[in-house]
């Protein structure tokens, strides 16, 4: 099913008005080089010519420059979104020259939340969160900026969070059905997506447009340097506001197993099961929503077909490097049971990495879910739509749905 998607009143004036534009806003192609030049102008930092983002950047805008689909509009927030990411990017790496201390910060014992999206990650990481011993991602800290702003604020006040509340605000003008999908809350917990996206290296991105070039050469790619990468931002966060433990989680950590224990050693993971039948169109509906942000127009069927040619690619090879790696502490849970009993399926995860639980967290818990009871999901997808079937979809996942004993539902 060929859809337009919608539009906000800015995106329709922006592109009835392209041809009264000027250039510099109404380029037909995203170009890598100009990303780089003008982001080495805002940060007076230079690239070096070897540093690892480029190759993954550069197949990513070949890719949305040759199948992305995007209106004018969509070329100026893109590469404004990429722009974005690389200044980032160069800021971090000027802090961390005039402050090396930052990168011999220890990251122990970190918690990584695991699982095809929409199998309940979300609502296992809210409960989790509740433990203030556990440091999570903000939404502000993933979005606006990781480096620490000069003067002397709190967490409650620090400057970024104004930025970060706007870039929410403006998010959610451009595609406001996202909130029925997905909750971003200011303060967190957010998940680590945003900075996978630094490296450009992540089965986030393949979902975040039309680009199955992108998509087959990631296929074969290390995310090594996307968790060094990682681990260098928590310790700057870290830095800035101390912690406990790290409790992080991404659908995408999923492609990078191998990597992130090479990073983190002592990584602790959580892994969400759940039918993919109830997971993928939701999933899908997900990406469709945010490409449509961009994109002239929107192809269900095709979005479909990509999101679970890529979720089942990343999910098998999963599998098999799981089965290599001989002490991985890893516990697996049904979405069924944390719905059901989640205070004792929490009880189950603090038992499995021997962490303490306490009865004022029990309380905690205990009012957070007495808060949610009787809300329901407002989300509406259907599987048709994106050209699937229950069958195909189980068909696809029948090794994951073997391998972990996941339970079907109805």
């Amino acid at each position: 099913m060929k859809i337009k998607p919608y539009q906000s009143s800015l995106v329709k004036i922006w592109n009835k008005s392209a041809n009264f534009l000027p250039s510099r806003l109404i380029a037909s192609e995203i170009s890598v080089d100009d990303i780089l030049k003008t982001a080495q102008q805002r940060t007076q930092k230079k690239i070096i010519e070897n540093i690892s983002f480029i190759e993954p950047l550069t197949k990513l805008v070949s890719a949305i420059n040759e199948t992305g689909n995007l209106h004018s509009f969509g070329r100026f927030y893109v590469k404004q979104m990429l722009l974005a990411l690389v200044v980032n990017r160069l800021q971090l790496e000027t802090l961390w020259d005039r402050h090396p201390e930052i990168l011999e910060i220890s990251i122990k014992k970190p918690i990584f939340i695991l699982g095809l999206p929409r199998t309940g990650t979300s609502f296992l990481f809210n409960l989790l969160a509740l433990d203030p011993n556990h440091r999570y991602l903000t939404n502000w800290e993933t979005t606006a900026s990781q480096c620490p702003p000069p003067g002397k604020y709190t967490f409650a006040n620090d400057p970024r969070r104004k930025q970060g509340r706007f870039m929410l605000r403006f998010q959610h003008y451009l595609a406001p059905s996202m909130e029925k999908i997905h909750q971003f809350y200011l303060d967190g917990p957010e998940e680590c997506t945003p900075l996978l996206f630094q490296e450009f290296t992540t089965l986030a991105l393949a979902s975040l447009f039309d680009v199955p070039a992108y998509s087959d050469w990631l296929n074969n790619q290390s995310h090594a340097k996307t968790y060094e990468h990682h681990k260098r931002i928590l310790q700057t966060l870290q830095w800035k506001y101390p912690n406990n433990r790290w409790l992080l989680k991404s659908p995408a950590h999923i492609e990078g197993i191998n990597d992130i224990i090479n990073v983190y050693p002592d990584a602790c993971f959580i892994h969400m099961h759940r039918d993919p039948t109830q997971s993928l169109p939701s999933y899908a509906s997900l990406s469709a929503t945010f490409r449509g942000i961009y994109s002239v127009s929107l192809n269900y069927e095709k979005i479909g077909q990509q999101v679970l040619d890529r979720l089942v690619t990343d999910m098998d090879l999963f599998i098999e490097r799981k089965n290599n790696i001989k002490h991985l502490s890893s516990i697996d849970l049904q979405y069924k049971d944390l719905v059901s009993e989640p205070v004792k399926t929490i009880k189950k995860v603090y038992s499995r990495f021997d962490l303490p639980f306490s009865d004022h967290l029990e309380e905690k818990l205990h009012v957070f879910l007495a808060s949610k009871k009787g809300t329901k999901q407002t989300h509406n997808y259907d599987l048709e739509s994106f050209g699937y079937s229950k069958e195909k979809i189980r068909q696809r996942f029948s090794k994951y749905l073997q391998h972990f004993s996941v339970q079907i539902e109805d």
